[in-house]
């Protein structure tokens, strides 16, 4: 599941990234927003779907 959102959040890199378009792309999957990384300041959805695919595969910067 990470990993689609991981999709879905590259179809718009150079936007920001907020936890308002995080919970609104996880309705009803509490255990993605339990597994989904701390959006870092100022990122963007590109670099956030960036962070995302690296928390698959157990790679933490």
């Amino acid at each position: 599941m990470l990993t689609a959102l991981a999709d879905a959040l590259s179809e718009h890199p150079e936007e920001l990234m907020a936890l308002g378009v995080l919970l609104g792309m996880a309705v009803g999957e509490s255990s993605l927003i339990q597994r989904a990384p701390e959006i870092p300041e100022g990122a963007t959805q590109g670099e956030y779907a960036l962070l995302l695919r690296l928390t698959v595969l157990g790679v933490h910067p």
